[in-house]
């Protein structure tokens, strides 16, 4: 599924910068300046990047009330000499600090280092992937297929991962290249498919009519639900 982004940022042309930064990498972003206009239920973001200035509200008390309205991650934006509000904020609830003016780019990077702490903490908390006939280990990397140890390569098995922790959704190819082979410039679309056809000889039944990693023509894959 496409990760969440908040951005309660100054209309300006940095978090125009930012968003559109995101948007690229994958990101669905949500921008507004009014704290108003912030509704977190049902459809909570992944990661709201919050300008303080803007909410008229105590910051201590801000992340507390966003952390309890389900949010996971909240990156705070603070004025220029925040050193001591930045502890503050961080006993709060806030994952990250960061003193206005603030770079596009040095955001940007933030936002996708804590989206990327949170996959991976919900990805511990869900070692073990059960896909039917095929058993996904990830504390030890193991894969079986109906009982049978299946020896998979390190790219086979983070890509056989990243669709099963998402069993039943579609990722997207884009996705899929970012998260398993970090935007490698060297790596193109037909990596991905010649991997998916080699996990698939490995987990499948019969290779040739998959069942259990699905096609979506243009799009990407899924395990079949």
């Amino acid at each position: 599924m496409c990760a969440k982004a908040l951005l309660l940022m100054a209309c300006d042309e940095t978090r125009e910068d930012i968003a559109a930064g995101l948007r690229e990498r994958r990101v669905e972003v949500q921008t507004t300046a009014s704290v108003e206009d912030v509704t977190l239920a049902p459809a909570s973001p992944d990661v709201a990047v919050v300008e303080l200035a803007l909410t008229g509200l105590d910051g201590r008390e801000l992340c507390g009330e966003l952390r309890e309205a389900g949010l996971r991650g909240l990156i705070a934006l603070g004025g220029r000499h925040g050193v001591d509000d930045a502890a503050e904020l961080l006993r709060a609830g806030a994952d990250d600090f960061l003193a206005r003016p603030v770079s596009a780019v040095e955001l940007i990077a933030r936002v996708r280092a804590l989206l990327r702490r949170l996959r991976e903490y919900c990805a511990a908390s869900a070692a073990m992937l059960d896909l039917g006939d095929v058993t996904v280990d990830c504390e030890r990397h193991e894969v079986t297929v109906r009982g049978r140890t299946v020896a998979l390569t390190p790219k086979e098995f983070d890509l056989l991962r990243e669709l099963a922790r998402g069993a039943g959704d579609l990722v997207e190819r884009e996705a899929l290249l970012e998260r398993v082979w970090g935007y490698d410039d060297a790596v193109t679309s037909r990596t991905l498919d010649v991997h998916v056809g080699r996990l698939r000889k490995k987990i499948e039944s019969d290779p040739s009519h998959p069942r259990l990693i699905v096609t979506v023509p243009r799009v990407g894959y899924r395990i079949a639900a």
